[in-house]
């Protein structure tokens, strides 16, 4: 029998293992021969497959985490410490990133990062197998040139994220003798199901050096002259904002060789290319604050580089973005649970800088809010608890019908982290820290202090590396709040995180404190994966579930 594959339900189809994830799958219905499928329907499926509500195979269990890259989002958010439950626990279906606890191979919750970036991998897999045809692209159009672009940078961001996420990096909590410098097993086009059964854990140097960068490069070569015709189709700003990421995260802070001082130009100077190339310019105070299109529409503003759309004939009432942050929307699970900001993160924000506004005070009378809702002063008064978020806005504001305020777009990329990006990587480089220092500066009194008596200098602050570092993370963590941003550099700069002290607004349960990087940042693979791939058997992550216990008075 023709073998016939689908594209736009291969997430929700795709097994444990990685064996599963890279060959091809017999639907039932709505199918088209492999033929037929064209090269712009197998692309238009992989950011389809991201918002896709039960990608990881768990929605019709009713495990409402899962609906692929924006949940994935909010679990990294969950495990920051600075996202905090104000209101009821029980509905949280983020608690066990958010506790520390199921997080080990056997729960299924491992499988929301596992299973979903696997999946998308084998789909940008099968559109590089396509077009690039044993590396001939002398005859490609511009069309093939732009869709294998695409793919490349869809797969170079998919490995960046992956071994962000699984590198074991040291803890004061857990060992991992055996898997310090291990990344994740490789899967390219031409790996066949039975090496998908024998496939280790790949050095992070060499995913890096064989994968990511070799990648954007092509990505980079293949999108030159490129113009993406809006913000949900990757386009060469967005090759750039992830070469600077992959090069930052390639400097290491404390070491100033050679190689490091190479890898942190880089990133600034990527940096600076997303900036100029994309045309884009940070959040205007009324884009930022606006309660219809508050962070939920890529067309409202200048300031996104690349965003995923949620259309709303595929939105499934409980499992979307909205649904869980939202917390103005229909949503019980985002106005019961009320996900908010650490209390003392939020006291660290300047009152002259309109960020603080994303979160309510205590004193409702502080701020003027914009609500979207009718009722929107007594919600804010009488549902919603002190330092819930309101940044987050229901699509259009509607906040009654799901289906309308469900189908928000989800950024994945916007210009003010490159900003952040520049002004750390140049930090870095010899000689420059006064400038980076003055990057930070202008970068707040131009788009965030709104108070024309006042300047924002954090100069005092960058007396040297690690006292500059730390305001310029301060600043991050406020700017990214809530987007699944921050997590990564928290881990990367093997930051500390604290919801136990005395005043503190989290939940009991949710007051864990670690010095250094947490233990759970180190994610944990699927017992599936491990069960399927003997290679990886003896060569997981250390279960860091229970490991911390909460903070009590």
């Amino acid at each position: 029998m023709k073998k016939i594959i689908t594209i736009i339900t291969a997430a929700a189809l795709c097994t444990l293992s990685l064996g599963s994830c890279i060959k091809e799958i017999e639907p039932s219905g709505g199918t088209a021969t492999e033929k037929q499928v064209t090269l712009e329907t197998l692309l238009r499926g992989i950011p389809a497959a991201m918002v896709k509500a039960g990608s990881a195979g768990y929605s019709g269990q009713g495990a409402a985490w899962d609906f692929g890259y924006p949940a994935i989002h909010l679990a990294m958010e969950s495990m920051t410490g600075d996202l905090v439950i104000t209101g009821s626990i029980g509905y949280d279906w983020f608690n066990q990133w958010g506790t520390n606890e199921a997080l080990g191979g056997d729960y299924a919750v491992c499988v929301l990062t596992w299973n979903t970036f696997y999946t998308w991998i084998d789909m940008a897999n099968q559109v590089i197998k396509k077009i690039n045809v044993n590396g001939d692209m002398t005859g490609l159009d511009a069309t093939q040139r732009a869709y294998l672009g695409q793919a490349y940078a869809y797969r170079a961001m998919f490995y960046l994220d992956l071994v962000r996420m699984y590198e074991f990096r040291p803890n004061t909590v857990t060992d991992g003798p055996n898997v310090e410098g291990l990344g994740v097993p490789i899967v390219l086009p031409d790996t066949k199901e039975s090496d998908g059964k024998n496939n280790p854990r790949a050095k992070v140097d060499d995913i890096y050096n064989n994968v990511i960068f070799p990648d954007l490069d092509m990505a980079e070569a293949l999108l030159s002259g490129y113009t993406a015709p809006d913000k949900y189709t990757i386009g060469l700003p967005f090759v750039y904002g992830l070469k600077a990421r992959a090069w930052l995260e390639r400097g290491k802070p404390t070491d100033n060789s050679e190689d490091d001082v190479e890898a942190f130009t880089y990133a600034a100077e990527y940096a600076r290319k997303a900036i100029s190339a994309s045309g884009c310019t940070p959040l205007t105070r009324d884009e930022w604050e606006d309660p219809s299109n508050g962070f939920n529409n890529a067309n409202s503003n200048n300031s996104w580089i690349w965003a995923l759309a949620l259309p709303s004939e595929s939105v499934a009432p409980l499992f979307c973005f909205t649904a869980h942050m939202a917390a103005e929307s229909w949503s019980a699970y985002a106005s019961e649970v009320g996900r908010g900001i650490n209390k003392n993160l939020y006291n660290s924000i300047d009152s002259r800088d309109f960020r603080k506004r994303s979160w309510l005070d205590p004193n409702r009378s502080v701020y003027n809010y914009r609500s979207c809702r009718k009722d929107g002063d007594e919600w804010f008064t009488e549902r919603l608890k002190d330092y819930c978020n309101i940044k987050f806005r229901p699509a259009q504001g509607n906040y009654i019908d799901f289906m309308v305020g469900g189908a928000a777009d989800h950024c994945c990329m916007r210009v003010e982290e490159m900003y952040f990006i520049e002004a750390e990587a140049t930090a870095h480089i010899p000689g420059r820290l006064p400038e980076a220092a003055q990057m930070l500066n202008n970068f707040m009194n131009n788009y965030r202090i709104i108070d024309a008596n006042y300047k924002y200098d954090c100069t005092n602050r960058a007396r040297t590396i690690e006292t500059f570092t730390n305001e310029l993370m301060l600043q991050k963590r406020i700017e990214f709040w809530g987007e699944g941003i921050v997590m990564f550099d928290m881990k990367r700069l093997n930051m500390s995180s604290r919801r136990g002290y005395v005043g503190t607004n989290s939940p009991a349960s949710y007051r864990l404190n670690c010095d250094g990087r947490a233990p759970y940042w180190n994610f944990v693979i699927s017992r599936g994966e491990t069960q399927n791939n003997t290679a990886i058997e003896d060569y997981n992550n250390p279960d860091p579930s229970g490991k911390i216990k909460p903070w009590t008075e």
